[in-house]
């Protein structure tokens, strides 16, 4: 019982990484803006991050 566990968690492992690097390689700038804004980041801390200006992230927020 306890190795079938593990082999499916394994599994489960395997197959859900690639599915998750590859969602957050396609995420879109505007998405990542809107996405760290609802986690709290303030505008600044987002332009920051992405070498953008404050007025450029208040417009894809907008």
């Amino acid at each position: 019982m306890t190795t079938t566990l593990c082999l499916a968690a394994t599994l489960l492992a395997i197959l859900t990484i690639p599915v998750l690097i590859l969602l957050w390689a396609t995420e879109s700038k505007e998405q990542r803006i809107r996405r760290w804004r609802a986690d709290g980041m303030t505008q600044q801390a987002i332009a920051d991050r992405l070498g953008i200006t404050r007025y450029a992230v208040r417009r894809a927020l907008a």
